[in-house]
């Protein structure tokens, strides 16, 4: 079957694109001294809030634990399509830090194809793998892409992975017995929000639902409307994903104005994962909804000791359990960089 002129005119401009832009990302590779690969970001095109926050949040982390060394950014994009270009500009001193989230599995198979990229194209290299969310389902398909995964990731002799919450970690351990492994919270909470003065925000009475909208969601748009309908007082609906890109640039500003927005609120509910950190980084009461993966659920084992966060078995025990957090007073957490996110440089050492 011939292919149509139109598909054959993307994929010549898809070529010289990358051309191009090969070009670009080998000069990046031109600083000189101590440098570490911060690989496999999230595209501008990717607005989803939660993703280009960790972005924000590993960049302050690698700047204050690694201040002589210079950072070359390298996105999931331009790994799959220029890996090939940039590999002879790579040093076997270089340390390699993948981005972090919750996509090590069949579900986020664009990012688990960069990631692979980066661990197969580097062996010499030290690996980190920031805290991800493992999910390969049991599925004929799952179960093929894990096979590919393990093959890679075992094979790598100064690879560390680094799970997201405790299911993930016994998976972790279990697919990837040759690497090192480790676990820590999501890479947000490290974020500094000194600077934003939050706990002097003025409230504005009302609720925030912060719902997916995709297939992770585990609430039928019937127990959507019931919940809606069901609260007390005025709400307004948010999704951490966002209708415009996010460019490198902007990434910071949205960070900022998403906790700014977030801090306005008297409580929050919300099945995103994200939506969970940012309310803890508010010290907003917060009630959670579990998804249709472990992401959440396994992830929550880390806020045992916070106080004004609680999960909601159930829609129908929402309202008990916003009263639950209402009546909380107790609003510390951890320090989580001392706790679980510097101990990490142990690994790239």
């Amino acid at each position: 079957m011939k292919k149509s002129p139109i598909r054959v005119l993307r994929k010549i401009r898809s070529i010289i694109k990358w051309k191009l832009k090969a070009s670009e990302i080998n000069a990046r590779f031109n600083k000189k001294g101590k440098r570490i690969i911060y690989a496999i970001t999230p595209t501008p095109e990717l607005s989803n809030l939660g993703d280009q926050a960790q972005v924000v949040a590993i960049y302050k982390w690698l700047e204050r634990n690694y201040p002589n060394h210079s950072i070359i950014e390298v996105n999931k994009d331009e790994v799959i399509n220029c890996v090939s270009s940039f590999k002879n500009k790579v040093q076997t001193t270089d340390l390699i830090v993948l981005h972090s989230g919750g996509n090590l599995g069949d579900r986020g198979l664009w990012s688990e194809t960069s990631r692979r990229k980066m661990i197969d194209n580097f062996p010499n290299n030290k690996i980190l793998s920031l805290p991800q969310t493992i999910n390969f389902r049991n599925t004929e398909k799952g179960q093929k892409e894990l096979s590919i995964s393990k093959d890679i990731y075992n094979k790598h002799k100064q690879l560390t992975i680094v799970a997201r919450d405790n299911e993930s970690f016994k998976l972790a351990n279990e697919y990837f017995e040759q690497c090192s492994t480790n676990k820590a919270p999501d890479f947000v909470l490290s974020y500094n929000t000194e600077h934003l003065d939050l706990e002097k925000t003025v409230t504005n009475g009302k609720v925030l639902f912060c719902l997916r909208e995709d297939d992770e969601s585990a609430i039928s748009n019937k127990q959507r409307a019931d919940l809606l309908k069901n609260c007390a007082l005025e709400f307004d609906v948010y999704d951490t994903t966002i209708p415009e890109n996010i460019d490198n640039e902007q990434r910071k500003e949205k960070l900022d104005e998403v906790l700014r927005m977030f801090s306005k609120y008297e409580y929050i509910v919300t099945d995103r994962f994200h939506g969970l950190i940012f309310s803890i980084l508010c010290k907003k009461p917060t009630v959670v909804l579990k998804t249709v993966d472990h992401k959440l659920t396994s992830a929550f084992d880390w806020f045992d000791g916070v106080k004004f966060v609680k999960f909601a078995d159930s829609i129908d025990t929402v309202n008990e359990t916003v009263k639950n957090v209402l009546n909380e007073t107790d609003f510390t957490v951890p320090d989580w960089n001392d706790k679980y996110f510097d101990p990490l440089v142990k690994h790239l050492n």
